[in-house]
């Protein structure tokens, strides 16, 4: 989480901490590991944790954990979101977009499962 996103009152810098733990983990010789703690599918939120993976200071992350994973992260820009997202923390941590014209296939694998549903809706409607 950004320090921006949270409110004055709360008296916490999220961003702080992880700083802190990261140059904890590299100070006594141990990995890192992360995950999510909340469910959220935007670019801004992947982005974040793109940018903690990386070694700036302290240990870079050896592992991180998706939680919340359900259908919700298939559906269009969410996927797309996702696929970002893995193929930076592949390419450790940089943050490279997928082109509008996506060529991976990640687009028809979308386009597959819509397909599918509308194919399975008309056999349920023919029964």
């Amino acid at each position: 989480m950004e320090n921006i996103l949270i409110p004055d009152n709360a008296n916490c810098l999220p961003e702080g901490l992880v700083r802190q733990v990261k140059m904890a983990t590299k100070s006594a010789g141990i990995e890192l590991a992360g995950e999510n703690a909340l469910e959220r599918y935007d670019s801004g939120a992947y982005g974040q944790v793109l940018a903690t993976s990386r070694s700036d200071s302290g240990n870079a992350l050896s592992a991180f954990t998706y939680l919340r994973l359900n259908e919700r992260l298939f559906e269009g820009i969410n996927w797309r979101n996702m696929v970002e997202f893995v193929k930076g923390m592949a390419e450790g941590g940089r943050n490279e977009r997928l082109s509008e014209c996506d060529s991976t296939g990640t687009y028809l694998f979308v386009r597959f499962i819509k397909e599918k549903n509308v194919q399975e809706e008309r056999e349920t409607v023919l029964v």
